[in-house]
């Protein structure tokens, strides 16, 4: 029960934390540009357009290994209710007009929440999220590390989001100075997260 409920927390705190990168307007993490972009260009929210995608990674992992596994069908439901969290956070925190600063500090606690909701979503280790089950599905594949799959899926998506923008003759939406801090910054908060229970623990059992 417990794993259940760090998933769902987990999972409403990223989707908080991606409202509050969209709301910043500094750039959203790499792997919401391409479905940030298109909810600019065409009819579907931003929401459903997360969806689309991550309906389409499910797809490719099903392809990519050439099997249809339990792992791969409950990542549909999660693709689901995940957009259905984005559009209500995004309706929930509507857009509005920000200084610099406050900008600035909407995209550090976006970014925060990122790191600490993708942290409880490990920790509760029910279903992998669509776009860390391609990665991963890249990976065994095609016999390369993790971390190198997973960079070059993130650079794939900000060209494929730059190239989508630059076709349609639009704003560059979704790429910023945000979408190259939460680069760096996501990764040592969630590491930070697993430093911090591991030194808490030592310390309760001494």
């Amino acid at each position: 029960m417990k794993r259940y409920l760090y998933y769902l927390l987990g999972m409403n705190i990223l989707v908080l934390g991606i409202t509050c990168n969209t709301l910043s307007n500094l750039g959203v993490g790499a792997f919401s540009t391409l479905p940030y972009a298109v909810s600019f260009l065409t009819f579907l929210t931003f929401g459903q357009a997360n969806i689309v995608f991550y309906l389409i990674f499910v797809c490719i992992q099903m392809i990519l290994e050439r099997k249809i596994s339990m792992k791969f069908i409950l990542e549909i439901p999660f693709s689901f209710i995940f957009g259905f969290l984005v559009d209500l956070y995004q309706y929930l925190i509507p857009s509005m007009s920000l200084n610099i600063y406050t900008q600035i500090i909407v995209l550090l606690i976006g970014n925060t929440c990122c790191a600490i909701g993708v942290y409880f979503m490990i920790k509760g280790d029910l279903i992998m999220t669509p776009v860390d089950g391609i990665v991963l599905s890249i990976s065994e594949v095609f016999h390369k590390p993790y971390s190198i799959c997973k960079n070059c899926f993130d650079i794939l998506m900000l060209l494929s989001t730059i190239i989508v923008c630059l076709v349609c003759h639009s704003p560059i939406y979704g790429v910023g100075i945000g979408t190259v801090f939460s680069a760096f910054y996501i990764g040592r908060v969630i590491s930070f997260c697993e430093n911090f229970k591991l030194n808490t623990y030592k310390k309760i059992e001494s």
